[in-house]
């Protein structure tokens, strides 16, 4: 949800998987590590499809910090379900931004509900650096 302080910067990514038979656990639900997996990849290809690939970031000497992570598990993923990661990226400050993301099973329904603040830091300076400078203009 948009406040005052926060502007949403890029929006409605979605990325789409199937759910491995090897990321399941003792009881045949996806295991929660491999939730942030699926998150991770859905971020690094929303930055790639939102013109901003982490490997220019790197090249031009910023890397990317998560400072906080927060994941509610809603309803269970098993296999063989196709899910889709829906994502937008939000503004919280001069240097700070989250990643608000939701897994979608096939029937629509939200499995997971998820935010991860991070920051771009400059690795020549060690200091945060400001994000609407950084990334490139939609």
């Amino acid at each position: 949800m948009e406040t005052a302080e926060t502007q949403k910067i890029r929006e409605g990514h979605k990325h789409s998987l199937n759910v491995r038979w090897d990321e399941l656990d003792a009881n045949r639900h996806v295991n929660n590590k491999n939730y942030q997996g699926y998150l991770d990849e859905a971020r690094m290809r929303a930055m790639r499809e939102w013109g901003a690939p982490m490997e220019e970031f790197a090249d031009k000497g910023f890397g990317p910090v998560i400072l906080n992570l927060n994941l509610k598990f809603i309803k269970e993923i098993s296999y063989p379900e196709e899910i889709t990661i829906e994502s937008d990226l939000v503004l919280t400050s001069p240097t700070r931004a989250v990643f608000e993301q939701k897994i979608l099973l096939s029937n629509g329904k939200v499995a997971c509900q998820a935010s991860t603040e991070w920051a771009l830091l400059d690795l020549n300076r060690k200091r945060p650096a400001k994000f609407l400078e950084v990334l490139p203009t939609v």
